[in-house]
């Protein structure tokens, strides 16, 4: 199933919906950071949350989305542009290696959200809130409700099978990400619009973030728009504009090279002595950027980088 991303109205509620299919987009970035599949059905989640998000940025606008949970997960970070042009990764790839089975156990009982808006030198609104609900998409929600002041609900249900060969997901197997693969990476917004029935919204609300919505949403993959006809109870619906989300990142070996200009001398010797090249990965997308003594000459980086 193609991933879409459709933006639209149930204009008899007042009430705008973002809704996603991102298994594309998920499944690159798993190929890139190779996470075990607790982990990443995490990076799925908040890929998936940062891609029906950005329905809301105009031009060069920009979310940088964070979740910071005190359990071994710990930091989630995705940003998204424009069309659901996004990039993310997770602090932890293989929480399973910590004898985790649930993502309850991998988040904790605390933490805090964040969310920043921004152009490309201009930072438009931030939001942090705490982690309350312990559930990555409803935590996002919270954060929209609470600081961007926006009465907001979130789902995400993903299919995410085992590797072949891992009976259950604590086992050994498949822990370097080989083999994961999203079949459905499904995710819908919903926002009050001013003059909206917020009671209304409310039911709404409700539905899409009860656990029956969401194991509906992992039973099988899903048409968007059925989607939205389950989300809303069988109101009318007007989709206003439709696209495709993406992996995307803007890394380059230009921007890493600017990047070492600006590293202190020693830093860059002391990581030239472990193996005579410096290897610069991108947290990202995983993307790996390697430089020899002799490159850093040619760039007149590091100094006597390599000659000493």
């Amino acid at each position: 199933m193609a991933d879409r991303l459709l933006r639209g109205l149930y204009p008899e509620l007042g009430i705008r919906f973002a809704v996603t299919q991102a298994a594309g987009v998920c499944n690159e970035a798993a190929t890139r950071h190779r996470p075990d599949h607790l982990a990443g059905w995490l990076l799925g989640e908040a890929l998936t949350v940062a891609v029906v998000m950005s329905v809301n940025l105009k031009g060069e606008e920009k979310y940088t989305l964070r979740w910071l949970y005190d359990g071994p997960a710990g930091q989630l970070l995705a940003d998204v542009t424009t069309g659901g042009r996004v990039r993310g990764f997770v602090q932890k790839l293989n929480l399973l290696e910590e004898g985790l089975e649930t993502i309850g156990a991998a988040l904790g009982q605390g933490g805090r959200v964040a969310a920043v808006s921004s152009l490309p030198e201009k930072v438009l609104h931030t939001g942090i809130t705490s982690a309350v609900f312990q559930n990555v998409p409803q935590d996002m929600a919270h954060l929209l409700s609470l600081s961007f002041q926006v009465e907001s609900a979130l789902a995400v249900g993903l299919i995410l099978p085992i590797p072949a060969g891992s009976s259950r997901p604590d086992a050994p197997e498949g822990h370097n990400g080989l083999g994961l693969r999203f079949e459905s990476a499904l995710g819908i917004l919903l926002q009050a619009m001013p003059g909206a029935d917020h009671e209304r919204f409310g039911k709404l609300r409700a539905t899409i973030e009860s656990p029956g919505f969401t194991t509906w949403l992992e039973e099988a993959p899903r048409d968007c728009l059925e989607v939205l006809e389950k989300a809303g109870g069988g109101e009318a619906f007007q989709v206003l504009e439709e696209g495709a989300p993406e992996f995307f990142c803007g890394c380059s070996r230009e921007k890493v090279e600017n990047v070492l200009h600006m590293m202190e001398h020693e830093e860059i010797q002391s990581r030239l002595l472990e193996e005579n090249r410096l290897r610069v990965q991108c947290h990202f997308c995983g993307e790996s950027y390697e430089f020899t003594p002799d490159d850093l000459a040619i760039l007149n980086i590091g100094g006597d980088a390599g000659h000493g």
